[in-house]
């Protein structure tokens, strides 16, 4: 069953995972509901560092969004803090990491990323999985022009090759790119690396998020089912519930009670 953080009443849960092939894990993920701050990063460079890359890339996000930055200004902050780190022999050098951040604003969020960490809406009241952000990628390129189809990005040789990542030496600035959303109730959105969209398709994550409500369960299947398809990378999510969504389990029952009886009497 979920539990909501106490302060903040936010409902929330987050999974990491080394996966079945790789020995260190390089993702690093954050969670800071009081910031109402959510963010995944996956880190770049195996011995080089990666999951140096991410940490700070959590690091410098958070700290950035507790000055007043912006979300794409705490981003690319963060590109900047990698790059100045690894010149200063604070990793290694070639080091980096792809990111993507959920912040709220109350009524509405916003989510920035850069390279090929994803954000999905599932919107449950109609069973729509929706991906809201687009790969910084080869692949992703070539499928916005129309060179391939969406079968032939699945099997590209070249679809782990992505365009851009926090500590990339080639860029002075990254584009971070940026969606912003109304919050509506029965949302959930979801925060993820690559290692879990590699292994399971958005039908797949469809039929798990249509099966249970509660976010703990859809954790969990996530993750399982993506290391029974393999676990060859590092696997990280965070999946975030709309601040306007009803309660589920009991609390959601006594919710749907009350529904009912203003319904009937008006009240």
């Amino acid at each position: 069953m979920e539990h909501p953080d106490t302060q903040s009443q936010w409902y929330f849960e987050f999974r990491s995972d080394p996966g079945k092939v790789r020995e260190l894990n390089e993702d690093a993920c954050l969670c800071e509901p009081n910031l109402g701050l959510w963010v995944v990063a996956d880190g770049m460079g195996g011995h080089s560092c990666g999951e140096v890359a991410s940490a700070m890339a959590i690091s410098s996000i958070r700290s950035s969004i507790k000055e007043g930055r912006s979300l794409s200004e705490a981003v690319q902050q963060a590109h900047h803090d990698i790059l100045k780190a690894a010149s200063e022999g604070n990793g290694a050098d070639g080091m980096g990491t792809t990111v993507v951040a959920l912040q709220d604003f109350g009524n509405f969020f916003t989510v920035a990323w850069v390279g090929d960490s994803r954000a999905y809406l599932w919107q449950d009241d109609r069973r729509v999985l929706t991906q809201i952000t687009q790969d910084h990628s080869l692949v992703e390129r070539l499928l916005s022009s129309g060179l391939i189809n969406e079968q032939e990005a699945k099997v590209h040789p070249q679809r782990h090759l992505i365009t851009q990542c926090l500590g990339s030496k080639e860029l002075d600035e990254v584009k971070v790119s940026t969606v912003t959303k109304d919050w509506e109730p029965e949302q959930i959105v979801l925060l993820c690396s690559d290692g879990l969209t590699e292994e399971l398709t958005d039908a797949d994550m469809s039929t798990i998020f249509a099966a249970q409500p509660e976010l703990d369960k859809i954790s969990d299947r996530l993750l399982r089912t993506a290391l029974n398809k393999g676990g060859q990378d590092n696997i990280s999510m965070i999946v975030v519930r709309s601040p306007r969504s009803k309660p589920t389990g009991m609390a959601g029952i006594i919710y749907s009670l009350k529904v009912k009886f203003r319904r009937l009497f008006g009240h």
